[in-house]
């Protein structure tokens, strides 16, 4: 093998070694970029489950107060309908059926 076949194969090594560095550098860049927009994902992704979970928690209490409510609601018709019942046992014990 002489010098001039020698400097040639060193030479297209040395390009084939450029060449693999190169795409190496950019899938290290790509990697990069990547995992830069998962974080990113996982940040909104956590700041979407905290206000999943806010809503949760607020949607209880509405639901606590709503019960709350109806039971104070039912309490009243409750009250209201033992008034009209009494009401209608004393109308008809001073105006009797005519049967």
């Amino acid at each position: 093998m002489n010098f001039e076949q020698a400097i040639t194969r060193l030479q297209d090594t040395m390009s084939v070694m450029a060449d693999i560095q190169r795409q190496q550098a950019d899938v290290q860049q790509m990697q990069v970029k990547y995992l830069a927009q998962h974080e990113q994902r996982f940040v909104e992704q956590e700041q979407s489950t905290r206000l999943h979970e806010q809503r949760l928690v607020e949607q209880a209490e509405s639901m606590r107060v709503h019960e709350q409510r109806m039971s104070h609601i039912d309490m009243r018709l409750a009250e209201i309908t033992d008034k009209l019942d009494g009401l209608i046992g004393f109308q008809r014990g001073q105006f009797p059926d005519p049967k």
